[in-house]
């Protein structure tokens, strides 16, 4: 064989084997693996990103504005079509408003996959300013970020959504899955020439709208209750404060503010302390403001009646080995129930409480929705504390009767005392009106569920007028107001710590209703150690009187003084428990009919009548009729009915 045939057979044999190196490879890839290459292949050049939906609106009751989502951009990178990694970085980072510093933004474009964050859900007028710039493989996404218009009003209760479009806190955790929409997607795409193409983002892969929250909050209420607490929280050096306002009617929360608070806008630069909202979330021992249990229960079990005396024991009281003492150093001796209500007596209320015993008075404790959750859709609502009997000590009656042994948030407070202003039915407090799509249908509407009746109209009528004389000779006048009688209940509690009750931490409070005869709003105003003076009618029951007056007027409640007011500035309960035949202040039966319970028991107290009650509502008929001569045994019976439309009296 010659040379050159002896090369070509050299020459074929490699060809050959080289085809056979490329026929297995190209097995290998196209047949063995095949499905490798096809993934590897697309995560070089594709990329599936989330395209978050439009976050619906939080509104308040008037259709403001509360919290919304408003156009804006991401910006992205593609680390390896990055020229220049330094230079972009330095540039993007003199960008005002994008946060980030040459050296952080360095280390995101450091990467070795095609696809990171730079920054994102910025303004688009930040976005612009780096669009400007045209640097090589620095890429832009349309995205929306979420806006909270009036900044600190009500954060406490909307929350604050992350960056991923979760919600974190309040409403937008409550109801983040109505209101955060479904994701669509979107497939970014690469050519050989590192080119960036966006398809896909309609369709079924269209992202779909959050619905609208609508709150029963009054974002004008919420703005004076906000004002004037911050205002108290600064001027008493407090630790921080809450306000509650309540529609006693149908339980509408108009107001829920807490201090100290935060910006949604810019959550991460407060103090986790501030993103609390203590209405429902904080226990505190409610001192005084407890008493109205006390005294509720107390009459409905005929414990005591409005002008029973009661033995104040000089100023104290011993139980084992502990001695309850009033406040102030005062020293009582003999005073009629109503009288250690407005005076808030510690020992005769102490007396009512050891009167009940452990197993009555925690059965009363809990019809008043104590212990439980009132079931508003907050996030971290407290059961508070309410230890069962067989926990309690022998002193727990009369501590828990006073306020103390007991863990309450302010909206179980006002839950209760509400049950006073509406007759004597407990009512659930709400805070969503409903939820709307984006054409105004509403789509979801919260069942209301039917008032519990937890006593008598007779009890909650005595206990308005023991309430009314709170504000007009007791604890509570600095609530009153000039155009409108209140009711309310002042509280003062010693906060515990290790060893005991502190002896410089108190909690300073007031609840109440106004108008008193026709309640358009229920309130509790909570200080929280108040430096200097520490008392509830001192830093608490102003704050009531600023925050009622303003907001009276903007609702447009006309004066209720005169019109169906009945002064208080003696004892008028006396007659509930007068021995029969004695004598009564009038002459004539008065005319009762077309009143509620509550101004018909009073005026009858007035006088000099008790009363027998029959049904609910406004009075329909009464014996003896209006303007005989009062019965020798001074009592009036009285028949209610809830159909009779009430008729208003100068």
């Amino acid at each position: 064989m010659g040379l050159s045939n002896r090369r070509m057979l050299q020459l074929f044999a490699f060809l050959a084997a080289w085809a056979l190196v490329v026929v297995f490879r190209l097995m290998q890839v196209q047949i063995v693996r095949h499905d490798h290459y096809v993934a590897r292949a697309q995560r070089q050049q594709e990329s599936t990103l989330a395209l978050n939906p439009v976050r619906g609106s939080i509104l308040d009751v008037k259709g403001r504005v509360l919290a919304e989502s408003v156009a804006a951009e991401s910006i992205y990178a593609d680390p390896q079509a990055v020229t220049d990694r330094r230079a972009a970085a330095k540039a993007l980072a003199e960008i005002d408003g994008i946060g980030l510093t040459a050296r952080e933004i360095d280390a995101k474009l450091r990467g070795t996959g095609s696809f990171a964050w730079i920054a994102r859900q910025l303004p688009l007028e930040v976005t612009a300013r780096a669009k400007k710039l045209a640097l090589p493989g620095i890429y832009f996404l349309e995205a929306h970020r979420r806006s909270y218009p009036r900044a600190t009003l009500a954060a406490n209760v909307i929350g604050y959504v992350g960056l991923d479009g979760d919600g974190l806190g309040g409403i937008e955790h409550s109801f983040d899955a109505q209101v955060r929409g479904t994701p669509g997607k979107v497939t970014l795409l690469r050519d050989a020439r590192r080119g960036v193409y966006l398809v896909g983002g309609d369709g079924a892969n269209r992202p779909r709208d959050g619905h609208h929250v609508v709150l029963t909050i009054d974002s004008v209420i919420q703005f004076i209750a906000e004002r004037a607490l911050q205002k108290a929280v600064t001027e008493r050096h407090a630790t921080g404060g809450s306000i509650l306002i309540m529609d006693p009617n149908d339980g509408a929360i108009l107001a829920m503010a807490s201090a100290p608070t935060f910006d949604p806008n810019h959550f991460r630069d407060a103090a986790p302390v501030a993103w609390r909202n203590r209405n429902v979330q904080d226990l505190y021992e409610p001192g005084s403001t407890f008493k109205i249990i006390t005294a509720a229960a107390g009459l409905e079990e005929h414990l005591v009646t409005p002008s029973q005396v009661i033995d104040c024991g000089n100023g104290s009281i011993t139980i084992g080995n502990i001695t309850i003492t009033e406040h102030d150093g005062h020293r009582y001796n003999l005073l009629s129930f109503e009288d250690v209500i407005v005076n808030s007596s510690n020992v005769g209320t102490v007396r009512v409480g050891l009167a009940l015993g452990q197993h009555r008075f925690y059965d009363w404790i809990r019809r008043f929705g104590f212990g439980q959750r009132a079931g508003i859709p907050l996030p971290g609502e407290s059961t508070g504390l309410l230890r069962r009997t067989d926990k309690w000590t022998a002193v727990s009656p009369a501590s828990i009767a006073i306020g103390q042994e007991i863990g309450v948030t302010p909206l179980q407070i006002v839950r209760a005392v509400n049950a006073v202003a509406t007759g004597g039915t407990l009512v659930e407090p709400r805070i969503i009106e409903k939820i709307v799509d984006d054409d105004g249908k509403t789509v979801y509407e919260p069942p209301h569920p039917a008032p519990v009746r937890v006593m008598s109209e007779k009890t909650a009528a005595v206990l308005n007028e023991i309430l009314k004389a709170v504000v007009v000779r007791g604890t509570g006048t600095k609530a009153a107001l000039a155009e409108h009688v209140v009711a309310g209940k002042t509280g003062t509690a010693q906060k515990a710590g290790r060893g005991g009750y502190s002896a410089d931490r108190y909690v300073g409070s007031f609840a109440g209703y106004v108008p008193a005869d026709q309640p358009r709003l229920v309130m509790l105003v909570v200080i929280d150690e108040p430096h200097g003076e520490y008392y509830g009618g001192t830093v608490a029951a102003p704050v009531f009187r600023e925050v009622a007056e303003a907001t009276l007027r903007y609702m447009g409640i006309p004066p209720s003084i005169p019109s169906r007011t009945i002064g208080v500035g003696r004892p008028l309960l006396a007659a509930f428990s007068q021995p029969r035949g004695s004598a009564g202040p009038a002459t004539a039966v008065p005319d009762l009919r077309g009143l509620d319970a509550r101004a018909a028991i009073a005026r009858a107290v007035a006088s000099g009548l008790t009363v027998r009650a029959i049904g609910s509502g406004v009075v329909t008929s009464q014996d003896p009729q209006p303007g005989g001569a009062l019965p020798v045994t001074r009592r009036v019976t009285l028949k209610f009915s809830p159909h009779v439309q009430q008729e208003v009296r100068g």
